[in-house]
């Protein structure tokens, strides 16, 4: 392609082969130093082929292109974009907030700090830096945020770069009220001659929970002590711990945690039946924490069959943890 004065502006080559009815698109490019209406040539050259795949003629096509150009902007610089993506939050516990810079610019960002903090000025002020944010590059930050009440809070997020210039961002995060709900109980069962004890903690509640401690005591005997590292909210784990002897009266089994900043306990009242052990049994009966000491419920594996179902379903070692 060329303009009126001759001056070739851009070339293609090796384009293809075009069948009869056939198009292609060829990009190409000119640049002005004027601007005003500019008159361009476009040249094609190809050749014909006969069927025996000789060429039987060249060709050369001229086609006139009209073009318009502009002055360019007084400025194009393009703002970086800040976006801040938050999720539902709980008062008193940690809550991760993701904060994108986006660089559309086609020249580098340099001296980014970015800084997170609440509307309201209640929230510590978070900070981040980055010396240099490639164009058309862009980069995430992640804080983590402790909001002190339930409610809304809006965030704001500030970038300043290049030495002084600055854009802000704004987003709504939604806080619930820090809700404590914990279950612990325990189970006893007997594979391969060893006797075991299972603890299960459920957390019902809306934050996870962090280093639990589980125990438990009866009149004959204490139960084993052990720990799980965290819970997360809706979640269960259960962790298996060998014992001396197999229980044999009412225990009380007992989980203490941290959540948010405060600490909390479950408990819980769990029967073991002793007659199994006699019997070749496993059996076992759980309360279930009623008032009520006829509210119970009874499991029964006995025989060759229940001992087939604990050694495919509970597999122990000397402890174990299961996340359910």
């Amino acid at each position: 392609m060329e303009d009126s004065s001759g001056t070739k502006h851009s070339e293609a080559n090796q384009i293809g082969v075009l069948g009869a009815g056939d198009t292609a698109e060829v990009p190409v490019s000119a640049r002005f130093d004027t601007a005003g209406d500019k008159r361009l040539t476009v040249h094609v050259r190809g050749r014909y082929y006969d069927s025996d795949g000789a060429t039987s003629e060249i060709v050369h096509l001229k086609h006139p292109v009209f073009v318009t150009v502009s002055e360019p902007s007084t400025s194009t610089t393009v703002p970086p974009r800040v976006h801040i993506e938050t999720h539902n939050a709980v008062a008193e516990t940690d809550t991760t907030v993701t904060v994108t810079v986006s660089n559309g610019d086609d020249e580098a960002l340099t001296d980014l700090s970015l800084r997170l903090d609440s509307v309201d000025g209640e929230m510590q002020s978070r900070t981040a830096i980055t010396p240099v944010l490639a164009a058309e590059n862009s980069t995430t930050y992640e804080f983590t945020v402790e909001p002190s009440e339930a409610g809304e809070t809006a965030l704001k997020a500030t970038l300043r770069y290049n030495d002084g210039e600055s854009v802000e961002a704004f987003d709504t995060v939604q806080v619930e009220s820090l809700r404590d709900d914990v279950s612990v109980y325990a189970t006893a069962f007997e594979e391969n001659d060893t006797v075991s004890v299972r603890y299960r903690v459920t957390n019902h509640g809306n934050a996870p929970i962090d280093d639990v401690v589980i125990s438990g005591v009866s009149n004959e005997s204490q139960l084993p002590t052990t720990t799980l590292q965290s819970v997360d909210a809706a979640t269960s784990k259960t962790v298996v711990v060998d014992v001396n002897e197999r229980p044999s009266s009412t225990a009380t089994v007992a989980a203490t945690y941290d959540i948010g900043e405060t600490t909390g306990q479950a408990t819980q009242s769990v029967q073991f039946d002793s007659s199994a052990a006699s019997t070749g049994t496993n059996a076992l009966t759980v309360n279930l924490g009623s008032a009520d000491p006829s509210n119970t419920s009874t499991f029964l594996l006995s025989g060759f069959f229940g001992g087939l179902v604990v050694t495919a379903l509970l597999f122990t070692g000397r402890r174990w943890v299961r996340d359910d």
